[in-house]
């Protein structure tokens, strides 16, 4: 059996991985067009920061490891340029030699990601504007930001990626503006959520301006339709798009946000492929349906489920599905979302029951904080919907609790009576989870 895999990073070396653990004689090619091995993509912003910490210390694992150790045929700097989907086989070159091959397979894993939104403006192909995508937009950022500092960066979108990027750069004595299209921050949070971030780049001095529409570029100046800003270094975090292009070209289906269709084996339209990560979609559990949230656990989740359906065809799993749980940093706030958002709620026609709680994080002991959660739940049932929370000190680890439950489909009245862990230098006696499932119980 030989298995070919399109993109070599998460749900890519994934899929590889659990291929050889099961059937170490299976032969398994990876090609991976960059000339990184599969690296945590969601420490890139947080590298920056560090000058000497190389990006490379990113990797999952080093290369050796996944040649020698795993037995996969890993080659870099091979890019796929064409899927025969009826032959069974993909056209391949060779970056660094510049010869081009034709790779035959019995199962093909479609993982090439995805691509940066990027802005066609005039002026935005410049050397000082960066799209963080990639280990290579990391080093060259990290190239720019300690080459010759900038005095003034512009951050244009505000989503995870330049929030966490605006944290770092503050805290390297800069003081980014973010100007954001959308009339709002965050669209998947709730409006309590989103003022408490609000509220924190404004005491951290960040300017952030919503309903901002880019003109164009010309030199260190920025025209916008908010007024003019100067900047040396222009980050742009507009969002992304899944990489379908190579397959589609072969006559692959595309589904929700042009992801690759998959049903729930990961199984594609094309005989003997399958297709997971950045470029899937992907199921999310509470819709009963498919969608798009790509986030590095889901790919790699994706991954193994592939492996093992390449081992299995006769006995295949299904994937399991996300709870769109997902959270980052903002200086001293974790922001972290699990479940339904409120707009999924209200399309759905869901009678919501809404609690918002503001509760300290720990008992009476030094270093502890406040933290806000907002619960979402089902009224009559109190069927646990969804949750979002922001504050500082333990955040994320109360909204996996959450995430748990709606995971296992409780109520809030069973969440009231967890026996959650006590001691001051953890928690309240009535943690912040509990309290907020109380405040619930009595509006269910």
């Amino acid at each position: 059996m030989k298995t070919v895999i399109i993109g070599g990073i998460a749900a890519g070396l994934s899929a590889a991985s659990q291929i050889k653990r099961q059937e170490p004689e299976a032969e398994v090619v990876v090609l991976e067009k960059s000339g990184d091995v599969s690296y945590a993509a969601c420490g890139m912003p947080y590298n920056l920061y560090f000058k000497e910490k190389p990006v490379e210390k990113l990797y999952a694992m080093p290369l050796d490891t996944i040649r020698k150790e795993r037995g996969v045929d890993y080659r870099l700097h091979h890019e796929v340029t064409r899927i025969d989907a009826s032959g069974k086989s993909v056209e391949v070159t060779d970056l660094e030699s510049g010869k081009s091959y034709r790779e035959s397979y019995d199962f093909l894993v479609y993982a090439t990601g995805n691509k940066a939104n990027r802005l066609d403006y005039p002026g935005f192909d410049s050397e000082d504007v960066f799209y963080f995508r990639t280990l290579e937009d990391t080093r060259r950022a990290k190239s720019f930001l300690y080459g010759k500092p900038p005095a003034k960066v512009l951050l244009i979108g505000a989503g995870y990626t330049n929030l966490e990027v605006a944290d770092v750069l503050t805290n390297m004595k800069l003081k980014p503006v973010i100007v954001e299209k959308a009339a709002m921050i965050l669209p998947a949070f709730c409006e309590e959520v989103r003022a408490k971030v609000m509220e924190k780049a404004a005491e951290k001095g960040i300017e952030l301006l919503t309903g901002v529409d880019i003109e164009e570029k010309a030199g260190r100046t920025v025209r916008t339709s908010a007024g003019t800003f100067e900047a040396d270094m222009v980050v742009v975090a507009a969002g992304a798009r899944p990489n379908t292009a190579l397959f589609a070209a072969a006559g692959g289906e595309l589904g929700v946000a042009g992801a690759v269709k998959v049903d729930r084996f990961l199984r594609t339209n094309l005989d003997g492929v399958f297709s997971g990560g950045d470029c899937a979609e992907h199921y999310v559990r509470q819709l009963g349906r498919n969608s798009y949230f790509p986030l590095g656990p889901a790919a790699n989740k994706q991954g193994r489920v592939i492996g093992q359906n390449i081992c299995n065809p006769e006995k295949m799993t299904e994937f399991w599905g996300v709870d769109q749980t997902a959270v980052f940093k903002f200086f001293d706030y974790t922001v972290a979302t699990t479940g339904l958002s409120e707009l999924q709620m209200q399309t759905l026609g869901k009678n919501v029951v809404k609690v918002t709680v503001d509760a300290p994080t720990r008992g009476e002991f030094p270093g502890g904080g406040t933290m806000r959660i907002v619960l979402f739940c089902e009224k009559g049932s109190g069927l646990v919907l969804g949750c979002q929370m922001v504050g500082e000190d333990v955040v994320a680890k109360r909204l996996d609790v959450l995430a748990t439950a709606i995971y296992k489909g409780m109520t809030v009245f069973e969440v009231a009576e967890l026996d959650l862990s006590y001691s001051p230098p953890y928690a309240p006696v009535w943690d912040p989870v509990l309290v907020a499932a109380n405040v619930a119980v009595k509006k269910v």
